[in-house]
């Protein structure tokens, strides 16, 4: 007798080597048997990285700079400190144990020096460290190569706009010149055919970014410059103009509500507009816990603040932007909001969470069988998670009331929580040190992403530039490639090593507006708003009366597109425990088809 069930298809297994932890302690490893030999190698390495620097000629006129990969050996480390000693400054550190290093003195005087001295060539100290040094190799035109140029190169005969990013040595003046030689020679080769020029530049202290037009032939000699890091296709906005999100409601076909079975999702939050025309037919309750007086939350249940529509109108939709772009509006989910934050998103200092959450939770699965998905896109940044510590308190309280309605097969989804590079020192190394800062310990999850029972969601980048000025090479989409890893994301483990976040998907990028303080004449640097059209998420907005749309960013907006999925399968197998939906959305994530190489199995960097 056939079944009466539909087959589940086995996934497909993948072996993913997590990162190691670190094991600290000077350069590591094991010491080299063979020195003599092994010094005698890396010099001779060096006299071929010299060669062609002191003979090449350089058609843009740029002056040569010596820049070259160390390559660690494996087992080893090579601290920054260690670079410096040899007379080198670190312009990158690879996932592959390679470091990209330059020099100013193009003898590599004091490399040498250490390395006949290590060697035994000539009688010194004996410099052990060096014998972490695998290899000294050249950068080849295709490490110049930026992802999204690599995904789509520039065909013989096209004329591209390109970013064009140079190694920055420190000296801006000198940054400076090296772009002026550029865009000199380009415009000298320009023609009625291929008016090539450079069209906009930006120096700061640590970035030097140009937006050139260029055929391919004058790509490939730009590709051989040892000054240039990466030539790159800026990334395009998903919509043409603003006015494709701004449109009227008339445009728009009546909003059906789903069947009254099916599963609703509860929005644990800053409350929703009840009267908004994408809400209103498909808003089960509302309702304010535990603040029954209304004394500290004023305005009832509708959200104030506008962080509870924004994720209540992904958790009824999922994709909000295709919906616009279909112009159809079909709610797969019913919605139940539970606010519990004032206007500014706070916590009533007299109540505890933990009350509210309990309280409310209990209402809404006990008045409505359906609802059983909850959606909890709130976090306490300044509890970050540290291996060896004890679950947090909220996260253990989700956990607890998990466990205590298992029978109702209720289902949590936590967002990760959002993060920003604490350490900078300057804006600008959001795009220079990107992604490397996800790995930071200020980067790891907060409570209650830690929960173990629930799902926790991530986020990635769509890959799109700003949709403002997108011609401006100075706004910088950080990510920049759809897939990456969003820059304010946070990141696992989770507590004993548990794997953290479960799943990610898509809640929009940074960008970066590097514009001049022209009065002062000097470079200021801003974190555009959460809210950049092209790079953000597209959800639904408080004052519907002005406009029914918004655009945001953040992971608060992912754990809400997985609680649409959860939704839609516990209605589709309505018997299913929370362990099977849960289990049904993790084996039906795929890993995005561009990963960061620091983020790669074959990575061997440690996770802080």
């Amino acid at each position: 007798m056939g079944s009466q069930f539909e087959h589940l298809k086995l996934p497909r297994i993948i072996n993913i080597e997590l990162p190691r932890r670190s094991t600290g302690g000077g350069f590591g490893g094991i010491k080299r048997t063979n020195v003599s030999e092994h010094g005698k190698q890396l010099l001779d390495q060096i006299s071929t990285l010299i060669d062609p620097v002191k003979q090449k000629t350089s058609p843009f006129r740029l002056d040569p700079k010596l820049i070259f990969k160390i390559k660690v050996a494996e087992n080893y480390s090579f601290s920054d400190n260690l670079v410096t000693q040899t007379g080198l400054n670190v312009l990158a550190r690879e996932p592959n144990k390679a470091i990209v290093v330059f020099s100013s003195d193009n003898e590599l005087t004091e490399f040498k020096k250490r390395l006949e001295s290590y060697s035994q060539v000539k009688d010194g100290p004996k410099y052990e460290y060096l014998g972490a040094i695998d290899e000294l190799i050249p950068l080849e035109p295709e490490d110049r190569i930026g992802r999204l140029l690599d995904i789509k190169r520039v065909e013989p005969g096209e004329f591209a706009a390109l970013d064009l990013e140079l190694w920055h040595t420190g000296d801006r003046k000198e940054m400076r010149k090296y772009l002026d030689d550029i865009a000199d020679i380009l415009e000298s080769l320009t023609s009625d055919t291929a008016p090539m020029r450079m069209s906009d530049s930006y120096i700061g202290d640590y970035l030097c970014i140009a937006r050139i037009k260029v055929t391919d032939e004058i790509l490939n000699l730009l590709l051989l410059e040892q000054i240039v890091k990466e030539i790159d296709r800026p990334p395009q906005p998903a919509f043409e103009t603003t006015a494709d999100y701004n449109l009227p409601i008339s445009n728009f076909p009546e909003v059906v509500p789903p069947p009254e079975d099916n599963c609703g999702i509860l929005v644990i939050d800053s409350g929703v507009p009840r009267g908004h025309p994408l809400i209103a037919r498909v808003l089960g309750d509302a309702e304010v816990f535990p603040d029954a007086k209304r004394q500290f939350i004023k305005g009832g249940p509708d959200d104030v603040h506008g962080h509870g529509t924004s994720v209540a109108g992904i958790a009824i939709y999922g994709n909000v932007e295709s919906c616009i772009q279909q112009r159809s509006f079909n709610p797969t989910a019913w919605l139940f909001s539970a606010r519990v934050t004032d206007e500014n998103n706070k916590y009533d200092e007299d109540l505890l969470l933990e009350t509210q959450l309990d309280e409310a939770i209990h209402a809404f699965i006990e008045k409505y069988p359906n609802c059983k998905v909850i959606n909890i896109s709130l976090g306490n940044d300044e509890q970050i998670y540290r291996d060896g510590l004890k679950q947090f308190r909220l996260a253990a309280k989700i956990d607890e009331i998990a466990y205590k309605y298992q029978h109702k097969n209720i289902l949590f989804i936590i967002s990760a929580g959002n993060a920003f590079y604490e350490e900078a020192r300057s804006n600008e190394q959001l795009l220079t040190d990107y992604p490397n800062y996800l790995l930071n310990k200020s980067a790891r999850i907060i409570d209650p992403a830690t929960s173990a029972i629930a799902l926790t969601v991530g986020s990635l980048s769509f890959g799109r530039g700003s949709l403002t000025e997108p011609s401006d090479v100075r706004r910088q989409a950080i990510a920049n490639l759809s897939g990456y890893p969003s820059p304010f994301t946070r990141t696992g483990f989770g507590v004993d090593g548990m794997i953290k976040p479960d799943v990610v998907d898509f809640g929009g990028d940074l960008v970066l507006d590097l514009s001049y303080r022209e009065s002062l004449g000097l470079p200021k640097v801003n974190v555009l708003p959460h809210s950049v059209a092209g790079v953000s998420v597209l959800t639904l907005c408080k004052d519907f009366n002005s406009s029914l749309f918004h655009i945001c960013s953040g992971t608060s907006f992912t754990a809400p597109r997985v609680a649409n999925l959860a939704a839609q399968l516990s209605t589709k197998y309505p018997q299913a425990s929370s362990n099977l939906i849960r289990a049904l959305i993790v084996n039906s994530a795929v890993l995005p088809k561009e990963i960061p190489p620091e983020f790669q199995c074959n990575s061997n960097q440690s996770q802080s």
